[in-house]
């Protein structure tokens, strides 16, 4: 294809600047058009219709880029006059495909929201639209109600395509809705089927803890216990012990977090949440309460107590103290008055508790004493999970500012934000480096530096595209990742040492 008046640089993503505040739409709307209709237009007359209209290339790009909406608007027209009859039925026929295109990826969403298009419609509102066009005001809400809904759309989509859009998205929350434009508003009216089966509740317990996320806290307990295995210490029952406790915590610390960041409003004003950040967004999806969730982290924060209770009276009262370090650290997060993580000391206090707190808390489990080398060996631990932590700061990073969420990433310049990653990250791989070079780690921990290239890959993506929240998600994974088989790399070169006792 030639080149056209927009093109979309692959290094440097388009953005708006002060200046220049054309509306945008994502360039996946473009990848969308093209499957859709370039079959039933040939390439020739495809290729045509694209210079004419002026498309980016959208082909070969990031489909979460931004791109000026004109171009698009302009496609959509001449498809619905050049291959249906020019009343905008193709162009609300592509609406649906693209809703479609969006529910097969937030099939999880979908399947919470069944029964509540009402609900649904104010998510398409305050996060789908305002992501989709780049516009946090995209949307404004006047009237909200179980059967109704008035909305004022300043976004310049065409008209068929947000009636298609509406429609189709309370569709697939089942229900029906009669849409119509007056006087600058739209008003739509719903009407709900019959109730279909209710989420399984084992996906909204996964999505309310965050199960996945658990591994920043059996990191940590692999790397006491093997260090305690290297030393000639080790009893598998108390293991399991301290790694369900540890796990129970960090549940009920995932939980009271998203509760308290509800009653902060900073998951309210949030309207760019991704896999990773955000909180679970289940009280303000209306899946559960508030007080659910509260009730749920306190069950969990019982549990981990009755664990580690029984371990004290095993183990010895200095057990106690670990246990009180990593409650106190994972509460004083978010929960007020004191939250950490808005006076942008969060991360002290995450890589604390999952790293020397579990590391050494751990190894006592299994030792009954202290150890320099354990603690030396939770220092990368901890340096990672505050940069899983950080690193998933950023795509809040707006939002939290708004809500007076003050956390290191915000307080921060965005060039020394992006640095401060690369110093959390390279201080755990120098860590274990000089650890190792003074004696003062067993030599295989060495094996973790095999990680060194994933970090660095979610390093150079955060450089490029840290000012684009979905953009951004192969770094927060990337990140995740390093920590996790950093961690495990740890774990297994403490098994390898501990073997060596018996060469």
């Amino acid at each position: 294809m030639k080149s056209h008046p927009f093109v979309l640089d692959e290094e440097k993503p388009m953005s708006l600047s002060k200046s220049d505040r054309r509306p945008t739409i994502k360039v996946l709307s473009w990848q969308l058009l093209e499957s859709v209709h370039a079959p039933e237009f040939g390439e020739e007359r495809w290729e045509k219709l694209c210079r004419e209209v002026g498309a980016p290339e959208f082909r070969h790009v990031d489909p979460e880029r931004d791109c000026p909406i004109e171009p698009f608007n302009q496609a959509l027209t001449s498809i619905d006059q050049e291959l249906g009859k020019g009343d905008g039925a193709l162009i609300e026929a592509f609406a649906v495909a693209w809703v479609d295109a969006w529910a097969e990826r937030y099939h999880s969403l979908v399947q919470q929201l069944q029964a509540r298009p009402d609900k649904m419609l104010e998510i398409v509102c305050t996060e789908v639209l305002p992501h989709e066009c780049n516009a946090a005001s995209a949307v404004e809400i006047l009237d909200s109600r179980p059967d109704r809904l008035v909305l004022r759309m300043g976004i310049d989509l065409l008209e068929g395509y947000k009636i298609g859009m509406l429609r189709r998205f309370s569709q697939i929350a089942g229900g029906e809705a009669e849409v119509k434009s007056r006087g600058g508003e739209i008003h739509v009216s719903l009407r709900v089927g019959e109730p279909p089966p209710k989420p399984s509740r084992w996906a909204l317990f996964v999505n309310a803890t965050r199960l996945p996320f658990l591994t920043a806290s059996v990191v940590p307990v692999l790397v006491g216990t093997g260090v305690g295995w290297k030393d000639g210490f080790l009893n598998a029952p108390l293991f399991l012990m301290a790694f369900f406790g540890a796990a129970f915590f960090h549940i009920g610390a995932n939980v009271i977090n998203d509760y308290f960041d509800h009653t902060s409003g900073a998951d309210e004003a949030n309207l760019t949440p991704t896999p990773f950040a955000g909180g679970s967004r289940l009280i303000q999806r209306g899946v559960l309460t508030a007080r659910q969730v509260r009730n749920l982290a306190l069950l969990f924060y019982a549990l981990g107590t009755a664990i580690g209770l029984v371990l004290v009276a095993l183990r010895g009262w200095q057990l106690l103290l670990f246990g009180l370090a990593g409650f106190i650290l994972g509460w004083i997060y978010t929960a007020p008055p004191i939250r950490l993580v808005h006076r942008g000391v969060g991360e002290v206090a995450i890589g604390l508790a999952f790293g020397p707190v579990i590391v050494v808390g751990s190894y006592w489990v299994q030792a009954m004493r202290w150890s320099n080398e354990a603690l030396l060996a939770s220092i990368p631990v901890g340096l990672l999970i505050a940069a899983v932590l950080y690193i998933n700061e950023f795509p809040d990073r707006r939002w939290d500012a708004r809500a007076g969420k003050r956390t290191l990433v915000v307080r921060l310049p965005m060039t020394a934000a992006v640095i401060g990653y690369g110093l959390l990250v390279g201080g755990a791989y120098l860590t274990i480096l000089a650890g190792v070079l003074a004696g003062a780690l067993a030599v295989p921990a060495l094996l973790a530096l095999l990680t060194l290239p994933a970090a660095w890959k979610a390093f150079a993506v955060l450089r490029r595209e840290h000012a684009f929240p979905y953009r951004l998600i192969p770094a927060n994974a990337g990140t995740i990742f390093t920590h996790l088989t950093t961690g495990m790399l740890l774990f297994f070169g403490y098994v390898i040492a501990g073997f060596s006792r018996f060469l």
